[in-house]
C-alpha cells in the first residue's frame, strides 16, 4: 500500500520514476509520445510534460505560458478510486470512466478534455501513463 498522499510532490516524483523506468512506454511508438497533458484532481491541476515517452517534469498549477494538448479531470474521490490496486468498475481505465461521464452524465468518474485528435493519436501511451499512476501509488514504482 502507498505511504504517500496522492498528488503530493513526493508522489509525483515516484510517478515520474515509474513512467521513465517502464519498458512498455518505449514500445509501439511510445517513444514518440511528446504531447503534454494535465491531470486535474479536484481543485488541483498538474501539467505532465512528456518527451519521448518519458516524464520530463510535473508542474503544479500550470499557467497560460504552459502548453498541453489534452487532459483528464475528476474529483479527488474518483482519482483515489482510479489509483486503487483494484479499482471499481468504470473507474479502472480512462475510456470506461470517460464514457460514464460524457455519455451517461454520471458523477464520480474521470473525463478527458482537450484536443480529441491528439488524445486518440496518443491513446495507448496516454492510457499507459495513467495506468502507471496506479503502479506508482501501490507499488512505489518497484
Amino acid at each position: 500500500m502507498n505511504d504517500l498522499d496522492l498528488a503530493s510532490h513526493e508522489w509525483w516524483e515516484r510517478y515520474k520514476e515509474t513512467v521513465n523506468d517502464d519498458p512498455e512506454m518505449q514500445v509501439r511508438g511510445h517513444d514518440k509520445f511528446d504531447d503534454n497533458f494535465y491531470v486535474e484532481i479536484g481543485d488541483e491541476r498538474f501539467l505532465v510534460e512528456m518527451d519521448g515517452g518519458k516524464v520530463q517534469e510535473v508542474v503544479p498549477n500550470p499557467t497560460l505560458n504552459d502548453r498541453w494538448s489534452f487532459g483528464v479531470e475528476g474529483d479527488r474521490e474518483a482519482w483515489e478510486e482510479f489509483v486503487r490496486e483494484t479499482p471499481p468498475a468504470f473507474n479502472h481505465e480512462i475510456i470506461a470512466s470517460h464514457y460514464r461521464t460524457a455519455v451517461r452524465n454520471e458523477d464520480g468518474h474521470l473525463t478527458m478534455t482537450g484536443n480529441n485528435k491528439k488524445i486518440f493519436q496518443n491513446l495507448r501511451p496516454f492510457q499507459r501513463a495513467l495506468d502507471l499512476m496506479r503502479v506508482a501509488h501501490n507499488d512505489g514504482g518497484s
